[in-house]
């Protein structure tokens, strides 16, 4: 595998590249806090950084150090956020007000009060603080940034796995790699959340790099450098978010159909390669367990022992339509019409259909905290679009039928971690509303999945034949362009005016 990485071709770098700016440029457009749970991780991350240890969650202190609330004050987060008529302050009083606040001393030091993300390990957060220590500049603002550029790496490290995906899923194919690499990068959700500071993008850079070693212990067989390599990108997820723990039955399938299907000669490799990647992970939650409550006076799994999408949030009560009845029927019911339509003898639990209002329309764009996206008929000409790359991917793998029950296994383990992270999804929404939260269905809980949106893509592409496919993939690659230069002009519109 490291000899692969030392080869890697001129186009995975200009993928990488082309996410890394794509991030950046919305890192820049986009204002501070106005990225989901921004003004949480931000908080998160100073307070590691100025006390050495993560916050401890409790209810009954503030979450904000006062040189970031007195910055969320100046920048009126209340007044713009989810307020989609009201644009950031832009007249010289309030530059001159702002400029002001920046160079007023306030304190750093919070009191590490709980937040909606109180309750994520602290990986990201720590290198986010270790962006936040290097900056040449103390200023709050300057800061920020640099931990969003933090961000921006992780995008094109995400992106640079999802190509290496791909060349193992279509080792025929090189022309496709790039298509599906190119697609990931340019995708507008990926590049807005990718812009800010958020846990969120050192988990989809772990789950592509799972993804990535998967394919590539498939293709090579598992060894005990890989699958000591597959348990520390699964770590690496577990400690940047918990919602990895979706992808860990996907994980441990697969593991168990690379051991049945090594050759005698390697199925001892195999084995011990699968109890390397076991023996990675449960040390790391061995030790994150054994560090939160008795050294960083935390809950046992998390910040004071809040459970997993619970509470109101930071900032009040979010609208919500109907609270589920607890129990084995209310899960039932809210987890069918999560992703499926409500059938006639369900109590209703969405004002929308989320399949498609929520999970795909979210999916092409809903930006800020929920509050802008596109005009609808942008959303049914996307439907059209992605109804025909379908279609030309199922035509390809019909065609390859042959191929793909020779990779049967690998198919599988690729469902499975799809569905691992969908019924934790869903779950998570189910606690939320029974604890009285609203608003959990985003669809940027799904982008750990992005290696597959990638190969879809790609398969598309090749569906198109010899002769055509380059052109359409060309094609997808522009139409990704022209998608994600709409979305960064249409946010300079809500902010800015």
């Amino acid at each position: 595998m490291t000899a692969t990485l030392k080869r890697l071709p001129a186009a995975a770098w200009v993928c990488s590249l082309v996410a890394l700016l794509n991030a950046t440029a919305w890192s820049v457009i986009v204002p501070l806090f106005q990225v989901p749970d921004e003004p949480a991780h931000i908080a998160y991350a100073q307070y590691l950084a100025e006390s050495g240890k993560p916050p401890t969650g409790r209810s009954d202190r503030p979450p904000f150090s006062e040189e970031e609330r007195v910055l969320v004050n100046a920048l009126r987060w209340k007044q713009v956020s989810r307020r989609a008529d009201n644009r950031l302050p832009g007249t010289a009083a309030a530059h001159r007000l702002l400029e002001r606040t920046i160079d007023s001393p306030a304190d750093r030091l919070g009191d590490g009060g709980y937040t909606s993300i109180t309750n994520n390990p602290p990986l990201y957060y720590g290198l986010a603080a270790a962006a936040y220590r290097v900056s040449p500049s103390t200023d709050l603002p300057d800061r920020i940034h640099l931990m969003r550029l933090l961000s921006a790496l992780l995008a094109a490290i995400t992106t640079l796995f999802v190509f290496l995906f791909l060349r193992e899923l279509l080792p025929a194919t090189p022309w496709a790699w790039t298509i599906g690499a190119l697609a990931v990068a340019l995708q507008p959700l990926f590049g807005f959340i990718s812009g800010g500071v958020s846990s969120d993008n050192l988990l989809y850079t772990a789950a592509a790099g799972v993804f990535f070693c998967l394919a590539y212990s498939f293709r090579h067989g598992l060894t005990p450098n890989r699958g000591v390599l597959l348990g520390a990108l699964v770590s690496a997820g577990l400690l940047a978010k918990i919602n990895m723990l979706g992808l860990l039955p996907g994980v441990a399938l697969g593991l168990l159909l690379l051991v049945r299907r090594a050759s005698p000669q390697g199925r001892r490799d195999a084995i011990r390669g699968a109890l390397g990647a076991a023996a990675v992970v449960a040390a790391v939650a061995i030790a994150y367990v054994a560090l939160n409550s008795p050294v960083w006076d935390r809950g046992t799994f998390g910040g004071a022992g809040h459970s997993l999408g619970s509470g109101e949030g930071i900032y009040g009560r979010p609208d919500v339509t109907e609270t589920p009845s607890s129990g084995l029927s209310g899960a039932l019911n809210y987890g069918w019409q999560f992703y499926l339509p409500r059938l006639p003898f369900m109590d209703s639990q969405f004002l929308r259909y989320p399949l498609r209002e929520v999970w795909f329309d979210g999916f092409i764009g809903n930006f800020g905290w929920l509050d802008y996206g596109f005009a609808n008929w942008v959303y049914d000409l996307a439907l059209a679009i992605v109804l025909v790359l379908v279609g030309l991917a199922a035509r390809e793998l019909i065609a390859r039928r042959s191929l793909v029950r020779d990779r049967l296994d690998e198919l599988i383990t690729y469902s499975a971690l799809t569905v691992g992270l969908v019924v934790l999804v869903n779950g998570n929404g189910y606690t939320a509303r029974i604890d009285g939260a609203g608003g959990f269905e985003q669809a940027r809980y799904l982008l750990p999945l992005l290696a597959l949106y990638g190969a879809i893509v790609a398969l598309a592409a090749r569906g198109a034949g010899r002769r055509w496919g380059p052109a359409l993939g060309v094609l997808i690659v522009c139409i990704a362009i022209a998608h994600t230069a709409v979305a960064l002009l249409l946010t300079l519109t809500r902010y800015y005016g």
